[in-house]
């Protein structure tokens, strides 16, 4: 995962518990992983590239999930909306969040 990836995984896993935390990065981290070379690249792109946007912000946490989340530049939102979608999936994968 890269750095940038991870700040915002991190910034979005609203999980209290230290080790369910980890839990859900490492999923992240996996699925990641796990996504076609050319789908990887075009996201891996993406973080690098907001990556160095973010080393001049400098924001961290929930201010950096807002400005992401308010970008006027769509895939700035889309690629925020994936990274989301993935905490969330494996908060549910691993078991939280609402049962059926």
């Amino acid at each position: 995962m890269h750095w940038f990836e991870r700040r915002v995984v991190e910034a979005l896993c609203t999980v209290d518990d230290p080790t369910r935390r980890a839990a859900i990065i490492d999923w992240v981290d996996s699925s990641l992983r796990a996504m076609p070379e050319l789908l990887r690249a075009g996201v891996g792109t993406g973080s690098v590239v907001l990556g160095a946007w973010d080393r001049v912000t400098r924001r961290e946490g929930e201010a950096l999930v807002e400005a992401l989340a308010t970008s006027p530049f769509p895939p700035v939102r889309q690629h925020l909306r994936l990274l989301r979608s993935l905490v969330l999936f494996g908060d549910l994968e691993l078991g939280g969040g609402p049962t059926t």
